[in-house]
């Protein structure tokens, strides 16, 4: 698996940059209700609390959902995870 991501990159499907941010925005907001103040692009995800183990496995999901193939990940992804840039350019972007 190791920093293969899965089905093809590059095709960003349905969802453009300003739809992702949106969508992860929503999505980070409803599992962390508690949290408040705006979540930038670069807003450091973990250190915020808008994601952990659990919810990585979540937003993993959310991807699959927005590029509508598998998204497989290795040790050297996870730092993109860091913040929603991170994501969209790893493995939405493409």
């Amino acid at each position: 698996m190791g920093g293969e991501r899965g089905g093809e990159r590059g095709g960003m499907g349905s969802v453009s940059e300003d739809d992702f941010y949106e969508r992860m925005r929503a999505f980070l907001r409803e599992r962390r209700p508690d949290l408040h103040g705006d979540i930038e692009p670069t807003t450091q995800l973990w250190q915020a609390g808008y994601l952990d183990s659990f919810g990585l496995i979540e937003t993993l999901a959310l991807l699959e959902e927005l590029t509508g193939h598998p998204i497989q990940i290795g040790a050297d992804d996870l730092s993109s995870f860091f913040t929603m840039k991170g994501i969209f350019e790893a493995f939405v972007a493409g």
